[in-house]
C-alpha cells in the first residue's frame, strides 16, 4: 500500500545528491526510544530537521547512527511498525511501506557516508519557499538601512 503524504508537509530529504523519501521526515517519533546512544538520538533529531536548510554531520556520526538505527529498527520491527501505525497513519503513512523505506534510506546513508572523508550534507527542499520574494525582501531591507543611514 502506497502512502498518502501531504507534499506540503512531508518532502524528499536529499543526502549527498540522492533523494530519499518523504516518509524518512518522520524518522524524529523514534526519539522516544531509550536503546539510541545519546549521539545517534541527537541524529535521528538532527536529521529530518532540515526543511529549508542545509545540515551537515561527521560521515562516521551518520554512518554510525544509520547503522545503530538499522539494528534496533531489525531487532523490534514489530514494535517498529505499531509505533508508525499509532503515530503516523493519521498523517497518511503506511506503516509497512514507512518501515521499509526507512531501512532503505538509512542503508544509503551508512554506505554514502562510510565511503566519505569529513561532512556529509543533506537538506529538503521547502515548498513555501520563494528565493526570488525572498531575495527582493532582502534588496528592501538593505536599501531601507543604506538610507537612514544617509539620514
Amino acid at each position: 500500500m502506497q502512502s498518502n503524504l501531504d507534499p506540503n508537509e512531508w518532502r524528499s530529504i536529499r543526502f549527498e545528491g540522492i533523494d530519499l523519501p518523504p516518509s524518512l521526515m518522520a524518522i524524529s517519533i523514534l526519539i522516544v526510544i531509550d536503546d539510541f546512544s545519546e549521539r545517534t538520538g541527537d541524529w535521528i533529531w538532527r536529521l529530518p530537521h532540515c526543511k529549508g536548510v542545509e545540515k551537515d554531520g561527521a560521515a562516521g556520526w551518520c554512518a554510525d547512527s544509520a547503522t545503530e538505527i538499522m539494528d534496533h529498527l531489525l531487532e523490534h520491527r514489530q514494535e517498529i511498525i505499531a509505533m508508525i501505525t499509532e503515530r503516523l497513519s493519521p498523517h497518511g503513512f503506511d506503516a509497512e511501506l514507512t518501515y521499509a523505506e526507512w531501512m532503505e534510506s538509512l542503508l544509503k546513508i551508512r554506505d554514502i557516508a562510510a565511503g566519505m572523508d569529513g561532512d556529509c550534507m543533506w537538506t529538503a527542499e521547502d515548498p513555501g519557499f520563494d528565493a526570488e520574494a525572498a531575495a527582493k525582501k532582502m534588496l528592501r531591507a538593505l536599501d531601507a538601512y543604506r538610507d537612514s543611514l544617509g539620514s
